[in-house]
């Protein structure tokens, strides 16, 4: 069986973990601690506990049990005092507190939804996410840098992250992985963080297992405005610390394929545009480029009572799953 280890979270990995279903694959999900925006944020500041959205999401996407009960963990309410709280990170803390580890909290829940795979938090406490933009302002925020209030900003130069130590565990699946992948979803927000926890790029470049990037479709405001495909692998190589027109990233998958006119119209609204996919006359030495049309069919549709911005428009899990399964074959 090969093991396939997801870095982010969020929408996006979900999404992947659904597709992944269809093959005989361990999936292994590294999610940031970094998260301080929606429910979660409430939950982490009221009552100090780990930043559980990305972790309770991916539980359920890895989970083989009732439908009510995963039904159950993702249910969101939409109004009184709990509106914007998802039921799964009300969980997810009350057995934090119950157990006293977020490990121990995870095993738990993860026996409940009878899961088949993992989630790791990449290191072991809540970590605090900052940007400094190319003008010089500096934001203290995930959920800030997720969705700027301001209409206009400047674009980010670096990020960093404090404080941080590597989940041992999370440093000893990326070593064991047969392929190890970031993206799609948030650069700044979702995937880089990870990057930033000392030993974890170490483990990755260290790593034999086919290291593989899927760029977004769409690009977000505040984060990769302007951004093509060739972009988006620029920034990952370079918080995977490697030097220019050099490639820790062995595969790019990219979408060719342009959402139907009336979606780019609302994202516009979002001032968001569609991914170019210029790669394949730009790709630096040591990426191979998999460019093909892989949009879902459909609209992704937000959860009531969701107070976040998500994307609507998806990669094709089926499609984009079997390009990573038939390169770890």
């Amino acid at each position: 069986m090969k093991t396939i280890v997801l870095i982010g979270g969020g929408s996006a990995t979900g999404n992947l973990l659904r597709g992944l279903r269809q093959f005989p694959t361990n999936n292994i999900v590294v999610v940031s601690t970094a998260d301080d925006g929606g429910s979660t944020g409430v939950l982490r500041r009221d009552l100090g506990v780990m930043p559980w959205g990305d972790v309770r999401q991916c539980l359920t996407e890895l989970a083989y049990t009732a439908p009510a009960l995963k039904k159950l963990f993702s249910y969101r309410f939409a109004e009184g005092a709990l509106k914007g709280h998802s039921v799964g990170n009300i969980i997810l803390a009350a057995l934090e507190k119950v157990t006293g580890s977020p490990e121990s909290s995870i095993a738990e829940a993860a026996r409940l939804l009878n899961v088949r795979g993992e989630v790791l938090f990449v290191s072991q406490k809540p970590t605090t996410l900052s940007a400094q933009l190319t003008d010089g302002t500096k934001i203290e925020s995930e959920h800030e840098i997720d969705e700027p209030t301001a209409q206009k900003r400047a674009m980010i130069e670096r990020i960093a992250l404090s404080p941080a130590e590597a989940n041992p565990r999370a440093i000893a699946a990326i070593a064991r992985a047969d392929a190890i992948v970031l993206g799609p979803g948030d650069l700044y927000t979702s995937s880089f963080p990870n990057l930033l926890v000392p030993g974890i790029v170490e483990a990755i470049t260290r790593s034999k297992a086919q290291k593989i990037l899927i760029t977004n479709i769409m690009t977000k405001r505040g984060q990769t405005d302007g951004f093509s495909a060739s972009d988006f692998l620029r920034e990952t190589n370079r918080y995977l610390g490697v030097p220019k027109n050099r490639s820790v990233i062995e595969t790019v998958i990219v979408n060719t394929q342009r959402p139907k006119p009336a979606l780019l119209a609302r994202y516009k609204k979002e001032e968001a545009e569609f991914v170019a996919p210029d790669l394949a006359a730009r790709a630096p030495r040591g990426a191979r480029v998999i460019a093909l049309p892989l949009i879902a069919n459909g609209v992704a549709r937000r959860a009531r009572g969701d107070t976040l911005t998500r994307s609507f428009v998806r990669h094709n899990a089926e499609k984009t799953t079997e390009i990573i399964w038939n390169l770890v074959q």
